[in-house]
This record gives structure tokens, sequence and C-alpha cells, in this order.
């Protein structure tokens, strides 16, 4: 990713929920011990520029024991770090990907051709969330599929942990970072996955944000 995006990226953030972010102990620990710190760093960057920002949330309807669900009013709020601010889009999915059922893709579309990109532009989707494994890979597969540059903040995503597959019998448990780890390499097969600070270097924006860029196109 380039410091010529334009029209400048969307911020995706997926699942940023209070249940997901601070799981229960029976989820085992999550990875990423800085996420929180990294999302708030890419809304403050991506606010200060007026840069668009998206929210998805998800609300399980199917099965009423999950937390993760419009009935369990405390779990299912934004987590702290990635409140919606005042203009910014939130939207509800019930499933694996953030484009389904959600009106989601249309906004894309609509939002790159309301710059002048046409029709048939490529919008740059910058993405963080939870959980790596689950909706934000299936989110930015699908992402990819639909014609989207979709690039992965790996170190603002954050997964659990999970086990591994086996014929016969139950698979190794590997860790959440380990857990993580994988699902940004599944990913880097579609996409760009890269870090915050790459990120940053690569946007030329730091946390003094805008003022760095317009130094810069003074000289």
């Amino acid at each position: 990713m380039t410091a010529t995006t334009n029209p400048p990226a969307v911020l995706l953030l997926i699942d940023l929920q209070q249940g997901i972010v601070d799981g229960p102990e029976d989820w085992g620990p999550r990875s990423t011990p800085d996420l929180v710190e990294n999302v708030t760093s890419l809304l403050t960057i991506w606010r200060m520029n007026r840069w668009p920002i998206m929210h998805v949330h998800h609300d399980d309807i199917f099965d009423p024991t999950n937390i993760i669900s419009a009935k369990w009013p405390e779990t299912f709020a934004a987590h702290a770090c990635a409140a919606k601010g005042k203009g910014e889009r939130r939207y509800v999915k019930n499933g694996g990907s953030a484009f389904v059922g959600t009106g989601l893709k249309d906004d894309l579309r609509m939002y790159v051709k309301s710059k002048g990109r046409g029709k048939e532009a490529v919008g740059k989707v910058v993405v963080c969330g939870m959980d790596g494994k689950e909706c934000v890979n299936s989110t930015v597969r699908h992402g990819v599929d639909l014609g989207f540059e979709m690039v992965v903040v790996g170190d603002a995503c954050a997964s659990y942990g999970m086990r591994s597959w086996k014929k016969e019998g139950k698979g190794d448990v590997l860790t959440a970072e380990e857990t993580h780890a994988v699902a940004m390499g599944m990913l880097e097969g579609y996409c760009e996955v890269t870090s915050r600070e790459k990120l940053f270097a690569a946007l030329r924006v730091s946390e003094n944000g805008a003022e760095e860029r317009k130094e810069e196109g003074k000289k």
C-alpha cells in the first residue's frame, strides 16, 4: 500500500466488540497483546485525516447461548477502543463475512464511485479486528473476490487459539499466537498483510498524522 492511495482507503473494523476483545475464560487467551493500542492508533490517524471509517459488529441470531448477540447488550457492545465516531457507518452481520446481508459492498462501491474513480474502480480497504481465523478471514477473502483491494493490519487483528484437525481423534491445541500467525499467513495468499508501523510508513503518517503530510507538501 502506498501513500498515493486515492480515494483514501476505508478503514474497516471487524467485530471489535466487548465480548470478543475480552472474551470469556473458556476461550483461553487472546493473541496480539497490543491489539487495543494499535486499533486506537489506526482510528486516530483515520479520524485526523478525515478518511472513511466503517464498523462491523456480529450478532448471532442462531445460537441463543452465544454472548455475541444483541440479546446480551454488555458483550455485544463495541469495545472502548473501537467505539463508533460521529458520521461513521456501522453494519451488523449474522454470519462470517461482513459483505453478506449488510449493504457494505454497495456502500464501498458507492464511495469509490463518488470520488470520481469510475464505476469499475478498485477501492482499498484496510482491515483490523477479530477473530483472525474466522470473520476477518471470511470478510477479507470475500472482499478480494468482489474486486476490492484488501489490506490487513496483522498486529491490529487478533485470534483465539484452536485445535488442529486430525482424521482420527482430536488434534493438537494451537496457542492464540500460533493460530493468529497461521490465519494471517493464509491471508497473504490473497492480499497484503502488514503491520501498523509499516502501514503508517507507507501512508507517510505518524501519531502527529496530518501535520507530517502537510509539512512534506511544503518542501
